[in-house]
């Protein structure tokens, strides 16, 4: 295919991801107050797949990374942490700020192109940077985001990443390259959290290989802690997602 020049594929995403997005969060989750409600009553289950990692986050300093509609951001929040989201979707930023405000709490949620969140004035004060599910493929400079992530973090900090699997995405996934080495961008749907089968636009997609995102951590700085990898919830004779827990 074809590429587009990074600044279109850059504002190509932007477009796909701000289209009817808060429309598609009300349809995947109810009102915001329905979900806070939700999240007030059983933050671990929002956290399942981090708490097991983070464990006490009361009074840390946590950064979601492309933290989207909210819900992580909000449920660390009722746990006690202090809790900054980055994302450059405001139909995204207006669910998670009405979220975080009927469920109680506060959450800071910046605007931001994430490979420029170093010029936020931010950098080394994340005891922890969360990203969950659905975060690398949108990027086609790992080395670049890494080294973002590392001038986030404080020294001693951690990166905890929680992703699809690249062999789920890359060997599986409908749209995926269905060759695990390809290093072509991928034309595809914005994932459609209403299921409904309306496509909300399409965006650009770069699937990575598990050791380019190791590699990538570490040339940033990030010592790699522990690497876990975890079934697929459909079909569990292959990995659908893995965990990386990394020291800055």
């Amino acid at each position: 295919m074809t590429s587009k020049p990074s600044d279109e594929r850059t504002e190509a995403n932007r477009h796909a991801w701000n289209a009817q997005r808060f429309d598609a969060w009300l349809s995947a989750f109810g009102s915001p107050e329905a979900e806070a409600r939700r999240i007030v009553a059983e933050p671990g289950q929002v956290l399942r797949r981090l708490l097991p990692y983070l464990r006490q986050v009361a009074g840390k300093r946590i950064c979601n990374v492309q933290g989207s509609h909210g819900r992580v951001a909000v449920a660390l929040a009722h746990l006690g942490a202090d809790v900054l989201v980055i994302d450059f979707a405001e139909d995204n930023r207006r669910f998670a700020l009405e979220l975080a405000a009927c469920a109680g709490v506060v959450i800071d949620y910046v605007l931001c192109d994430v490979l420029k969140a170093d010029e936020l004035g931010r950098n080394r004060q994340f005891d922890v940077l969360v990203l969950e599910l659905g975060i690398l493929h949108y990027h086609q400079d790992l080395n670049r985001f890494f080294q973002v992530m590392r001038e986030l973090a404080t020294d001693g900090g951690t990166l905890l990443l929680n992703e699809f699997h690249p062999i789920q995405r890359k060997l599986y996934w409908p749209e995926g390259p269905h060759h695990y080495f390809q290093t072509d961008l991928i034309e595809a749907d914005v994932p459609n959290p209403a299921q409904d089968g309306e496509s909300l636009g399409r965006c650009m997609y770069r699937f990575w290989t598990l050791g380019e995102i190791v590699t990538a951590a570490v040339n940033a700085g990030f010592r790699i802690a522990r690497l876990d990898e975890h079934p697929d919830w459909k079909d569990p004779t292959i990995p659908g997602s893995f965990t990386m827990l990394a020291e800055a």
